[in-house]
């Protein structure tokens, strides 16, 4: 199984998650979250004084799937949440070790699929 977390942006996640629901994937956690990578800041301003905002709203997708659908979910996240600018995210992909289900006590990829 992998774990696939992707942050992207904010204005991009209702494409994102329909575009998974779609493909059929059971679930995924959405959380907001804040940050910020190479561009550091944003500058803008707010009633005519400049305002440099260095901490940027984004959305964070988890997913757990088995390792066969990796590549197509990645594929599938870049295509949808891509806008060609800096800062439309980033995606990493990781290994789960065990998952268990609480309810049902499934384990591993029964929990998933």
């Amino acid at each position: 199984m992998k774990k696939v977390e992707a942050i992207i942006r904010s204005e991009r996640m209702p494409v994102v998650k329909e575009k998974l629901r779609q493909m059929g994937i059971g679930g995924m956690t959405i959380s907001t979250v804040s940050g910020w990578s190479k561009q550091r800041e944003l500058h803008l301003q707010w009633r005519g004084q400049p305002v440099a905002y260095d901490l940027l709203p984004r959305v964070k997708f988890e997913i757990v799937i088995p390792d066969e659908q990796v590549d197509k979910v990645v594929q599938t996240v870049i295509e949808s949440a891509r806008t060609g600018e800096h800062g439309d995210g980033v995606i990493f992909v990781s290994t789960i070790d065990q998952a268990f289900n609480i309810a049902t006590l499934d384990k591993d990829e029964k929990v998933v699929v």
